[in-house]
């Protein structure tokens, strides 16, 4: 049980299951998505960007071919299709359009246009550059401009019968301060317009090694971003499937060409990684992860070093106790970061608490 005011809430029995698919995972996600999308309430395909004020454009890295196929293979799934849009201009530059009314509306009837000729049955807004590019002293001007844009753009496609889903990063209380988090986003203030809010909760580790969304941490944000909207039932937490790797040491002199930093890994791809370095891993259980560390021996017979790597990672285990946090909070459902990252133990964790997509209804 959870308190919701004076009051203990039971926990939710079971979930609805959202997920982004990125256009690198297609070769994973689309043999699977047959078995795997009907599980999910909202897809969202992860290649499309705001390259301009009037234009939403596929990634130049994404496959046309792969795309395509996945657009027309889930058409036929009975799932709502919710393309993630993202951010890809330099920075400010969004937020300077954001700032004036006209480019405002000129950008919002751009995405309207792309949901209505894509047959999409919304859209996800992925606008990252105020809190990662921007700085924190550009976030008061920006916050009430990027309000007016997500109240237009709302009334824009809730008038087309489509919906408006945002994903941000989060949030510790309804606060505007050093420790309330990425508050430009202003949870509060568009909780009104928006259908979901997904909170990123996950990249608590970047630049240095760490957990990737300790749950203790994600508690927090789940706890924020409720204080912030008062509205559990719109709000649905990241799960992130992956984890990261970085070099914590070197010996030697590694080969210009040869020498790796920080790299990815995902549920899929660990486990060729663990048996390949003979690595063993360990559970982290206050974190709701797994660490291990091996070294990399790198050489071009001219120069050599051996690099100590470090490599945190969430597993289906992980992924089920960060479900459970989302029903505990009863909250409205949980966004996989992402399908593709995804193996048979993910799915074997989460499946039991997944509710039925069918069962639930789209906010209007």
């Amino acid at each position: 049980f959870v308190s919701s005011g004076d009051e203990l809430a039971p926990v939710k029995p079971d979930i609805p299951l959202d997920a982004w698919v990125p256009y690198w995972a297609l070769d994973a996600a689309l043999p699977e998505a047959a078995e795997r999308v009907p599980s999910m309430r909202e897809v969202s395909p992860f290649w499309f960007s705001a390259a301009a004020v009037d234009q939403i454009v596929v990634d130049p890295n994404a496959s046309i071919e792969l795309t395509q196929q996945f657009l027309e293979s889930v058409r036929d799934l009975d799932v709502a299709v919710v393309p993630s849009i993202v951010d890809t201009l330099p920075a400010g530059e969004m937020a300077a359009i954001l700032a004036d009314p006209l480019t405002r509306a000129q950008h919002v009837d751009a995405i309207r246009r792309f949901v209505i000729d894509g047959g999409f049955d919304g859209v996800d807004i992925d606008y990252e550059q105020f809190a990662f590019a921007d700085g924190s002293d550009t976030w008061a001007t920006t916050r009430p401009n990027w309000v007016a844009f997500i109240a237009d753009l709302a009334a824009a496609l809730h008038g087309e019968s489509r919906t408006l889903t945002v994903s941000i990063p989060p949030v510790y209380d309804a606060g505007q301060t050093s420790a309330s988090g990425y508050w430009v986003y202003d949870y509060g203030s568009i909780v009104e317009h928006v259908d979901r809010i997904r909170i990123m909760a996950y990249d608590y580790s970047v630049a240095r090694p760490g957990p990737i969304a300790p749950l203790d941490w994600v508690e927090s944000a789940v706890a924020g971003a409720i204080e912030a909207t008062g509205a559990p039932d719109k709000l649905v937490l990241g799960l992130p499937a992956y984890g990261r790797n970085w070099p914590v040491n070197t010996v030697g002199i590694c080969p210009a060409e040869m020498e790796q930093g920080r790299t990815s890994v995902s549920a899929r791809s660990v486990d060729e990684l663990i048996e390949r370095r003979n690595a063993t891993p360990t559970p982290v259980d206050a974190t709701g992860e797994w660490s291990f560390q091996y070294e990399l021996e790198l050489t071009n017979g001219e120069s050599t070093c051996v690099q100590t790597r470090q490599v945190h990672y969430v597993d289906g285990d992980g992924i089920a106790r960060r479900m459970d946090l989302a029903r505990q909070y009863r909250l409205d459902g949980v966004a996989l970061w992402a399908f593709g990252f995804d193996d048979a133990a993910v799915w074997e964790a989460i499946l039991p608490t997944v509710a039925d997509p069918r069962a639930t209804t789209t906010t209007e």
